[in-house]
């Protein structure tokens, strides 16, 4: 019997829906508003760092520097 595929399985496929851009529902990287959303979720900062759509943000120069640079408003770091 064949194996179902499990998109999620490679972590450079996971999250893939938000590759494309910073997800509209999460707020500015490193933000008060941030940094609240992680406490509520119980992750990390630095657990936050290893998900794809980090790494993503990273790439598309959302990030610079571990600071927010991307759109939806100022600067954050």
């Amino acid at each position: 019997m064949k194996q179902p595929v499990n998109i999620d399985e490679d972590p450079m496929n996971a999250d893939w829906l938000k590759a494309f851009r910073w997800p509209e529902s999460l707020p500015p990287y490193r933000s008060p508003e941030f940094m609240a959303y992680l406490k509520r979720s119980g992750m990390t900062l630095d657990r936050f760092r290893q998900l794809p759509v980090y790494r993503y943000a990273v790439r598309r120069g959302d990030i610079v520097n571990d600071e927010w640079v991307g759109g939806r408003g100022a600067r954050h770091g």
